[in-house]
């Protein structure tokens, strides 16, 4: 069969599918058809960034979820439909056999990997986390190379196997790494705050609570656009407005790259995604890492971001002391000579051009393969 397609799997989160996106659109400018597959929660959102694509890529979404810990009625539905799902990646690759497959994170990749190496297909694997998700982990030795973001994974051995890529992102927030970072004295200091799906209430809230608490005069030295879901958007605003703080509030936001250009300093969540687009752009991070992340990976990442200085961790529980909080936020937004070393040591450690490096990968690793069974 004449392999035509490139497929990439991603799921789960918009953490997995977002660099995969990057990765799609960086095999069709090339002139590349694609095969994505994705799974119920993510299906309209792929759609939807691939709406300007569509003549070049395929959508599919399949049935399958990961695993709970003694939830046996749950796991044992799970393992009904990735048995579906194994079925559905079969009748796909015997139509569609793909030049390589690229798996993103999340139960779903495991099914389509797992008929990919049965059918001799090239696969590599790409890690966002400090720390190897569950699905990757348990197809480690299925993959042809795993790719990560950071500079190594911790609890696996250094191997041949395993590349350091980076992580792929939209090209305007990839154009920020070739502009300056600048913050004067005399203008105000510009704080983005972003949030998650999970646990951005509290982080919301509490944070909003803390600069609306400092001292007048800080507080008149800020200008603030933050990221806040609907049910709490009020309570924000109201915050703000009483602390007569210069502020914008959104739901979601659009223009991702033009609030990290426009700040000096982002208060965060710690996702792979959202640490890698503040490296590139060259923006410290205050991260609060979510302690209900699986393995802790948000934990780990955050961890590296502050061993390379690049930015400084506020613990979960620390939200809810408001004093101490307060007393935290000052110390870090308000030393301008540490917000530009981080700047500099963030772009000194950023990975910019990880979706081109990744398609060279799969392109080398095809023609190996072609070769070997000429």
């Amino acid at each position: 069969m004449n392999r035509k397609k490139i497929l990439i799997i991603a799921g789960g989160t918009a953490g997995h599918v977002f660099p995969a996106l990057e990765l799609a659109k960086e095999y069709i400018y090339k002139g590349e058809n694609i095969i994505f597959v994705t799974d119920i929660r993510m299906y309209d959102l792929v759609l939807k960034k691939m709406f300007n694509f569509k003549n070049s890529v395929k959508v599919y979404s399949f049935t399958g979820r990961g695993f709970r810990k003694s939830k046996y009625l749950y796991n044992f539905k799970s393992v009904i439909l990735l048995s579906f799902c194994l079925l559905q990646s079969l009748f796909l690759l015997l139509f569609n056999l793909p030049k390589i497959t690229f798996g993103f994170g999340g139960f779903i990749t495991v099914p389509p990997i797992i008929i990919s190496k049965i059918f001799n297909v090239p696969i590599v694997l790409h890690e966002g986390n400090k720390v190897l998700g569950r699905a990757n982990k348990f197809l480690l030795k299925k993959t042809t190379k795993l790719t990560f973001f950071f500079n190594n994974i911790d609890g696996i051995p250094k191997r041949k196997k395993y590349i350091s890529v980076g992580m792929p992102l939209r090209k305007e927030i990839e154009e920020l790494n070739n502009t300056k970072y600048k913050i004067t004295s005399e203008e105000s200091l510009k704080i983005l705050i972003t949030g998650g799906s999970l646990g951005a209430e509290v982080m919301a809230i509490n944070i909003a609570k803390a600069l609306s608490n400092l001292p007048k005069e800080k507080r008149g030295d800020i200008k603030v656009i933050q990221q806040v879901r609907k049910e709490n958007i009020n309570l924000v605003k109201n915050y703000y407005s009483i602390a007569k703080i210069d502020f914008n509030t959104s739901i979601f936001i659009e223009d991702l790259a033009g609030c990290l250009s426009w700040c000096h300093v982002v208060i965060c969540r710690c996702g792979a995604g959202t640490l890698s687009e503040n490296l590139i752009s060259g923006r410290p991070s205050i991260m609060i890492p979510l302690k209900s992340s699986v393995d802790n990976h948000q934990l780990k990442n955050a961890l590296y971001i502050e061993n390379i200085g690049a930015g400084w961790i506020i613990k979960e529980e620390e939200l809810s002391d408001s004093s101490l909080l307060v007393k935290r936020l000052e110390k870090l937004l308000f030393d301008r000579n540490k917000l530009i070393k981080a700047s500099n040591l963030a772009r000194k450690h950023a990975k910019p051009g990880a979706a081109k490096r990744l398609v060279d990968l799969g392109d080398s690793l095809f023609m190996k393969n072609r070769k070997k069974n000429v």
